[in-house]
């Protein structure tokens, strides 16, 4: 009497495919929010920088600033849409196993890297521009309080250290944008992982 063979065990399959769309699906959802959002930090902003003219920061410089953030802010929300959207589709195709994911991921990652950096160096400039009118406002308190040359100073050397601190968080804000897109740029393109995507 032959003995049938037990049926060979079916591959398991693999879980990188959920794993990573639904952390895309995840920040598609939270770059959404962002974006939608954006806009809105403009009403306490206005309050906000009103106070410093009150204080005795220049009013056309403040105008200026508000100009400058309102188009940024409306900017940012067309970017981060466009980019939240690309993102959840691609994350969306990626849990169906659909060879067209890993070039839609990929396009999201460029686009992020070079329209988020684009983004962020606006916003640098931005909070330097807004760093410069706290402090003539704060030196203009001062000047009032009788602190003289040395408030004068002081504030000088605040602002240089400020403006410091905004270059370094300007490069670790670049980095923490680009680690997602990078590593998904990265992984697309192993060869194993492109083997795998041919047999959707």
């Amino acid at each position: 009497m032959e003995t049938v063979p037990p049926p060979l065990a079916k591959p398991s399959a693999s879980t990188w495919p959920k794993t990573i769309g639904i952390i895309a699906i995840v920040f598609g959802v939270g770059g959404i929010f962002q974006g939608i959002l954006s806009p809105l930090s403009l009403f306490l902003t206005r309050q906000q920088m009103q106070a410093f003219v009150d204080q005795g920061a220049d009013q056309a410089r403040v105008d200026e600033y508000l100009t400058r953030l309102t188009t940024n802010a409306y900017m940012s929300l067309g970017v981060y849409l466009v980019l939240a959207v690309l993102l959840l589709t691609g994350g969306i195709l990626l849990l169906k196993r659909r060879k067209v994911a890993s070039p839609l991921l990929q396009t999201w990652g460029v686009l992020k890297i070079l329209a988020g950096g684009f983004i962020l160096f606006r916003m640098s400039s931005l909070t330097q521009l807004q760093m410069a009118i706290i402090m003539e406002s704060t030196l203009a308190t001062a000047s009032k309080g009788g602190a003289g040359a040395s408030g004068g100073a002081d504030m000088a050397m605040v602002n240089q250290f400020t403006t410091y601190a905004v270059w370094a968080g300007l490069g670790f804000g670049f980095l923490w944008l680009a680690i997602l897109p990078v590593f998904l740029i990265i992984w697309f393109n192993r060869r194993k992982v492109s083997e795998q995507i041919e047999t959707w």
